[in-house]
């Protein structure tokens, strides 16, 4: 498991750091254990109609799984959409993110998956994907996402900071530095700032113990 929770509580918290595309969605707790009970057992998930998918678009049924009806009803419509024929990138994608919201994370891993398939360089996926593999310990294929997201955005600097999170937890200080490093020349939160310096100054001293062990 990754340590520095609180550093990531506070890159969640951080306007800097939070993007529309989070992959937990805020529902309220009925509506959340409803989805639960769509999602928990996916061999049986209730079989898609056509009706479901013509009469909601994938913004409605998203808005029904997030509190706005029965949530049963949205993933239903999800399903159909996203087993179309033209299979919906977004409604795939949705389904993975309340997959990962009702704890269903290899279902979840395989509908990032199926959208990267479709679409290689969806963003939303690509991060979404990259931040469960981090989150089930794959740190290996996370970093491999995280990078493929800083290529894509340039400009989003907390995909270094998650880079060097992985890295230190792979026992690879050097080079998770140079991850915290990248993410401080971009980042412009002060409070960031001043918790990213503290962990480097931690890893160097880490460092240089190693390098000059006492005689």
């Amino acid at each position: 498991m990754i340590k520095r929770s609180n550093i990531k509580g506070i890159i969640t918290a951080s306007a800097v750091i939070i993007t529309s595309t989070a992959i937990l969605i805020s529902c309220d707790s009925n509506s959340s254990n409803t989805t639960d009970e769509a999602t928990a057992h996916p061999q049986n998930e209730i079989a898609p109609t056509p009706a479901a998918s013509e009469l909601m678009s994938v913004d409605e049924a998203i808005k029904i799984v997030s509190g706005g009806g029965p949530p049963m009803r949205g993933i239903q419509a999800l399903i159909a959409l996203a087993e179309a024929e033209k299979p919906n990138v977004k409604a795939i994608l949705w389904l993975g993110r309340f997959g990962v919201q009702s704890g269903q994370l290899d279902k979840a891993h395989k509908r990032f998956t199926d959208v990267l398939d479709l679409e290689p360089n969806h963003k939303e996926a690509t991060w979404d994907l990259a931040m469960l593999d981090m989150e089930m310990g794959n740190y290996d294929e996370a970093v491999k996402g995280f990078r493929i997201h800083a290529d894509l955005k340039p400009e989003d600097e907390k995909a270094h900071f998650f880079i060097g999170s992985c890295l230190e937890s792979m026992d690879e200080k050097v080079e998770a530095l140079e991850q915290y490093r990248i993410f401080l020349s971009l980042t412009s939160d002060s409070v960031l700032t001043e918790k990213v310096e503290g962990i480097i100054n931690r890893l160097e001293v880490g460092i240089n113990e190693v390098s000059t062990p006492n005689e």
